[in-house]
């Protein structure tokens, strides 16, 4: 059975009548009458019955009718939406992030992205430390929203969206929380409370940096993998946390951020993202470099 059989069933099931309906389909009469009767030897019952030119339908060829429309109309409706996910106005995209992007930037890009393209399903899922790179190279997901510096395979790239630097997060009673800048030597006797390497070794390495270049070893007595979990360690004065700029925007009892001296863009977000992405992840990334963060 061929799809041009079930068109040209509904259009002589709709007209009843073999010349308008073949009229209408713009084929002759003779192939038309042939189709009809491949149609009804395949399905092995009578569609329509015929008494000289006048024909009627059966109540077999009523239930296939229904059916024939319903099969048509679905194909229609898939074909418009392979032609849509094709186009990037459908489909589904699989968007991984770590916490300290909810701050702000997540809520950005989904709201945008979902605005520009209403019809496209996001799938959202968090991950802790390098997790994204590995869901994206696994092809678990297609985009992370994940912080600089960062190793990446080679399969990888990263798209810069926001630039930042690092800041002490003190509590109030400390007397550094009354400081306008904080000098890398400032903290170089003070617990300082960091997260530790596994979740992030470039980002890690880049922070040990900036005292190291001051011939300073950090005094880390504590870590811990969540940003906010470092905002109430240092609430409950265990420490000094070293956290990124935009953990400011958080607001936590008993804290003031104060900026590190000499770390501006040091670090922020980008976008991971295969180098042989598809359609929807190339809009994403599109879209992002519209947005002022």
């Amino acid at each position: 059975m061929e799809l041009r059989h079930l068109r040209y069933f509904v259009a002589v099931a709709e007209e009843m009548n073999i010349h308008r309906a073949a009229e209408r389909l713009h084929i002759s009469q003779p192939p038309l009458s042939v189709a009809i009767q491949q149609l009804e030897e395949e399905l092995q019952t009578p569609l329509f019955t015929r008494e000289g030119r006048n024909i009627q339908i059966t109540k077999a060829g009523e239930f296939f009718l229904l059916e024939a429309r319903n099969i048509l109309a679905q194909l229609e409706q898939s074909c418009l939406q392979t032609k849509q996910v094709g186009e990037g106005k459908a489909g589904l995209i699989k968007i991984g992030f770590i916490s300290s992007s909810v701050t702000g930037i997540l809520q950005q890009l989904v709201s945008q992205y979902k605005k520009r393209y209403p019809n496209v399903q996001i799938d959202l899922k968090q991950y802790s430390g390098d997790r994204v790179i590995r869901k994206i190279s696994s092809k678990e997901i297609d985009v992370g929203i994940e912080r600089f510096p960062i190793n990446l395979p080679n399969e990888l790239k990263m798209d810069v969206m926001v630039k930042e630097g690092w800041f002490a997060a003190i509590n109030k009673s400390h007397p550094l929380s009354k400081k306008k800048i904080i000098k890398v030597t400032d903290l170089k006797n003070e617990a300082l409370i960091f997260y530790p390497r596994w979740n992030s070794p470039a980002s890690y390495d880049d922070v040990i940096d900036i005292f190291t270049k001051k011939n300073i070893t950090p005094n880390i007595v504590q870590e811990a993998t969540e940003q906010m979990t470092i905002a109430a360690l240092v609430a409950s004065d265990m420490g000094i946390g070293v956290v990124p700029e935009t953990m400011k925007k958080i607001k936590v009892d008993n804290i003031v951020h104060v900026p590190i001296e000499g770390t501006k863009n040091r670090t922020g977000f980008g976008l991971i993202s295969r180098q042989d992405h598809d359609v929807l992840v190339h809009q994403f990334l599109d879209m992002a470099k519209d947005i002022k963060f």
